[in-house]
């Protein structure tokens, strides 16, 4: 049996989709890469929130959807709302989920006025609340793109995903970001495989309960929250014995608040516990009305 395998053709991508080919190859399935491409790929020098929602995803599902491919491979941090007929399928054990400064220096210590490169809402404000000195311009494109500018010294520092930089194997100079001052991405740091319900069983033996498990907490607190995956919002679960414990942050670009939970109870319980307690401390701060 072949099993077809869409993702987008960015070298992360193309990583990614090797872990479940390997997977699948190990267990005498033989596997194709369908290279798909998205609006982030065609729109590549537009700031990600004002593209919309879906710009990693929709058109890879669709590829599912319509039979051109058995499997969807993402960024799970990437992954809106999935369409019918399709679900999570599996998740593999996280990467580092953490947010780091690629630079000569740790944040505290920038100079004043340096540039810093990164093309997300959700970074841009919190630095903008620790380092109101520092100058944030948009930066797009895949790692390896964002690296190169960031060598040929276009800037002072970039801000990528740990995980990213660990699956691709790229070896630089970097500061991991503290996850209460620079909460993650919901879902950072995780592979998302998705495809129709009768796969499930396909796949099981890839699939990490315990990151399955704060995925969907995670996922929660953004739908408590709103604005998809683009917004300001950081959100960090793990598994504590059998505890979940998150935290989650918001900012403007003024102000950041962040709120936290330690719970024994479904993770979307727990999610929705979390964002509560944020969107509490959202309209206490003014955030929101």
């Amino acid at each position: 049996m072949k099993v077809r395998i869409a993702a987008r053709g960015s070298r992360l991508s193309v990583k990614q989709v090797e872990t479940v080919s390997s997977y699948l190859n190990s267990r005498g399935y033989e596997t194709e890469f369908i290279e798909v491409k998205t609006r982030a790929d065609l729109f590549s020098g537009t700031p990600l929130h004002e593209i919309g929602k879906g710009v990693f995803d929709k058109e890879v599902n669709e590829a599912v959807l319509i039979g051109k491919a058995d499997l969807a491979v993402h960024s799970m941090k990437d992954l809106s709302a999935l369409p019918e007929g399709l679900k999570i399928l599996a998740t593999p054990r996280r990467e580092n989920p953490s947010d780091v400064l690629v630079s000569d220096y740790e944040l505290q210590e920038m100079p004043a006025g340096s540039k810093i490169g990164t093309g997300s809402l959700r970074r841009t404000n919190f630095l903008k609340v620790l380092r109101p000195d520092l100058q944030v311009i948009n930066l797009r494109g895949n790692v390896d793109t964002r690296i190169r500018k960031y060598l040929t010294r276009e800037y002072d520092g970039i801000i990528l995903a740990e995980a990213g930089l660990v699956r691709l194997g790229i070896n630089v100079k970097r500061h991991e970001l503290d996850v209460h001052d620079f909460t993650p991405e919901a879902n950072q740091g995780i592979i998302a495989i998705v495809g129709r319900p009768h796969l499930t069983e396909l796949l099981k033996e890839l699939n990490d309960e315990a990151t399955m498990t704060v995925a969907r907490a995670e996922r929660e607190v953004v739908k408590v929250i709103g604005g998809g995956c683009h917004s300001p919002l950081g959100v960090l679960f793990q598994m504590e014995d059998d505890r979940l414990t998150g935290i989650a942050s918001y900012s403007d670009g003024i102000r950041r608040v962040s709120a936290s939970v330690s719970v024994m109870d479904s993770p979307e319980a727990a999610g929705q516990a979390l964002g509560r307690a944020l969107l509490k401390e959202m309209k206490n701060a003014g955030l929101i009305s």
